[in-house]
């Protein structure tokens, strides 16, 4: 649901990367890579995450980390289940995390021939890769750290990641398709978003044309219309099935929308 201005993102991961030698990446509120500099993870990292087992696990610790920052709402510097050392802030508006920002893989200076020995001890195969994994001292780490969370400070001062219009009504309508016969409450859509509840009622304001809950019963009644011309369904159990526990009320609701009653629909389809 984001609208990012990568050509001045690009430039500051890479100035970041330029300054520090050390990957940098961009993850919206799944998790998922947005954007990286340089595009390539370090080699080591890559043959590791051919594996199922060893992509599942830096996904789990690239979330575990992104979830700890977005609880702090600060930067978080933490061990990869590889025991390489990453750190990770949010970039936040008011109501809440849109994206993070991750550095790493790198081993610390500190204790490097330990964490080299460790992790070629538990992925052999990778003993090679593991002697080029880059190394920083721990006031490197900590300095790379406050820069990061100055450049989430300036991307949002900038507006490079805001919510995109079109992305955010998709996820909505995605949202209510899924959960269409259940009781769809505000407080789900924030969990399920990742956002604040006057976040919300301002993308809802700006981009839905009506309220959150108005557009959510008018989505519903598309589906109810869709049934109603697709399938055999009873009006009771299209009433039920769309998310309305109430028949006279989904009854209602249906005319007020369509202009018509729900059986007045049928048949003219």
């Amino acid at each position: 649901m984001l609208q990012l201005n990568t050509a001045n993102l690009y430039k500051v991961l890479q100035d970041f990367y330029t300054l520090t030698d050390i990957r940098i990446v961009i993850f919206d509120a799944e998790f998922r890579e947005l954007l990286a500099y340089p595009r390539e993870r370090e080699h080591f990292c890559h043959m590791l995450r051919k594996t199922p087992e060893g992509e599942a696990g830096c996904f789990v610790s690239d979330k575990s980390g992104c979830l700890k920052c977005a609880k702090n709402r600060q930067p978080v510097i933490y061990k990869c289940h590889a025991g390489l050392t990453e750190a990770v802030a949010p970039i936040m508006d008011k109501d809440g995390v849109l994206a993070y920002v991750m550095f790493g893989q790198i081993i610390l200076k500190e204790n490097c021939e330990e964490t080299r020995s460790n992790i070629k001890r538990r992925y052999p195969e990778l003993a090679r890769e593991a002697d080029n994994i880059p190394v920083k001292s721990q006031r490197e780490l900590s300095a790379a750290a406050t820069v990061l969370q100055a450049i989430t400070a300036y991307v949002i001062t900038n507006r490079w990641v805001v919510p995109n219009q079109s992305a955010f009504i998709r996820e909505i309508d995605r949202y209510v398709e899924e959960h269409l016969s259940e009781n769809i409450t505000v407080r789900d859509i924030c969990v399920a978003f990742r956002i604040g509840r006057t976040r919300l009622y301002e993308l809802s304001a700006d981009y839905l044309g009506c309220g959150l809950a108005e557009y959510i019963r008018r989505q519903r009644i598309v589906h109810a219309q869709r049934m109603l011309t697709v399938t055999d369904m009873s009006v009771t159990d299209i009433a039920f099935a769309t998310g309305f526990g109430d028949y006279n009320h989904f009854s209602r609701i249906f005319k007020q929308i369509a202009g018509m009653s729900a059986r007045e629909y049928r048949k003219k389809q």
